[in-house]
């Protein structure tokens, strides 16, 4: 009966925007009503893993090297209004629904809303808002790989981050902002990784080419784990306060260059001397990144850069860390005006501050090719390769993701 369904959505789906497609070409691509565009999409992939477990036969989920294809239905939609010069406003919605041909017991869906207002008044204020909402149950973990390889691990986050400033004479920004995010695990299971963090800063910013700012920002934040179980308490939780110094560079629309150039150095200090095992907190003073960069040096050619660099805490009832350090790059290549040629390639390290002495090599390198069949209509294949490489044998696997996919936008 659950194939049926399956099956029967599909078909729907396909029918319903292939139909759309052919209008969408008569109409020019878009549904547009006055300032808003709608915009609505449906992708379908088939994936073969050979290691949905992420496992290594001795990892912590006890579970062997496994196999299997998943399916995923990816439906989404985008709202964008106009406010012409002055902005815009974006509300969408995208999920993820994945079932498995063998272990369905393992089947999965997230869902992700995201809402963004960016406004600059005639007189020079400027008013930011991005909101991202998450509730998830995929096995891939959050930032600190937490029940990593674990399907149907359900979570929720929502990260705000919001700022007000003022342009003077097109040379000078000054802001401040406001951030907070949340996050909540099961409580029975995964009470440890409740959290919520409330951060304020302020930044000053100079225009240096036409299109181009530097940036000098500075944030104070309160980390706050408010699940008590097990004998954690506010007097020995992972409790926290740090405050960070970032500068670096920045593109307006239209550059080149989109993203930020960012860099910077942190203060943390936990608020409590011991956790519940009485094993002692040590404040920490590190340098940390956030860069995120994409470079167009022809119109067929896009290179993108990532690097990270930042501390994860392993959750409420340690003194665990670990510092993650990463470079991604990825290269976008249109052949043949339709083609597109996908290559990436991505390292980190995580080294945890701990009495095992931890520490973790990862790889990821990815191939794939995209043909644009119409302005509405996208098939691509992909093979992805994942590898961790631990100093404790447990912790390694080795994952290999072929993958087809046909998407769909209105």
């Amino acid at each position: 009966m659950k194939k049926n369904i399956f099956v029967s959505f599909l078909v729907v789906n396909c029918l319903v925007f292939f139909t759309a497609g052919a209008l969408a070409q008569e109409r020019g691509g878009t549904l547009i009503f006055g300032n808003l565009v709608v915009t609505p999409g449906l992708t379908l992939q088939e994936v073969y893993d050979d290691n949905i477990y992420l496992g290594s036969g001795t990892n912590s989920t006890t579970e062997s090297e496994e196999s299997d294809w998943i399916t995923h239905i990816v439906p989404g939609l985008m709202l964008d209004y106009s406010l012409h010069e002055r902005g815009g406003i974006k509300l969408g919605y995208i999920g993820d629904y994945a079932y498995y041909k063998d272990e369905n017991n393992n089947d999965w869906k997230n869902h992700k809303g995201v809402f963004g207002l960016n406004y600059k008044a005639p007189v020079g204020l400027i008013i930011g808002i991005d909101n991202l909402y998450t509730r998830a149950q995929d096995p891939y973990g959050s930032d600190n790989e937490y029940r990593l390889g674990v399907p149907q691990t359900e979570r929720w986050h929502n990260d705000l981050k919001t700022r007000i400033g003022y342009e003077l004479q097109n040379l000078f920004r000054i802001f401040a902002y406001y951030n907070y995010y949340k996050q909540k695990y099961d409580e029975d299971i995964d009470y440890s990784q409740n959290y919520d963090c409330n951060e304020v800063g302020a930044g000053i910013e100079k225009k240096i080419l036409p299109l181009m700012w530097g940036f000098l920002r500075y944030f104070h934040g309160e980390t706050d784990y408010y699940t008590r179980r097990e004998g954690v308490t506010d007097s020995n939780d992972a409790d926290f306060s740090y405050d960070s110094v970032k500068m670096g560079l920045a593109w307006d629309p239209g550059a080149k260059i989109e993203g930020e150039l960012n860099f910077g150095y942190t203060w943390k200090k936990y608020d409590n001397n011991a956790d519940v095992s009485d094993r002692q907190y040590d404040d920490q003073n590190t340098w940390i990144a956030s860069t995120l960069l994409s470079y167009k040096p022809t119109v067929t050619t896009t290179l993108g850069l990532a690097i990270t660099k930042a501390m994860r805490d392993s959750g409420a009832n340690t003194t665990e860390y670990f510092d993650d350090t990463g470079i991604s790059i990825n290269l976008k290549q249109v052949v043949l005006s339709k083609i597109s040629l996908l290559v990436g390639a991505a390292y980190s390290t995580h080294d945890y501050e701990d009495s095992i002495g931890r520490e973790d090599d990862n790889y990821t390198a990815r191939l794939g090719i995209k043909y644009l069949i119409n302005e509405w209509l996208m098939a691509g294949a992909d093979y992805t390769y994942r590898e961790k490489d631990s100093n404790y044998g447990e912790f390694d696997y080795k994952d290999n993701k072929f993958m087809v996919t046909l998407g769909l936008t209105y």
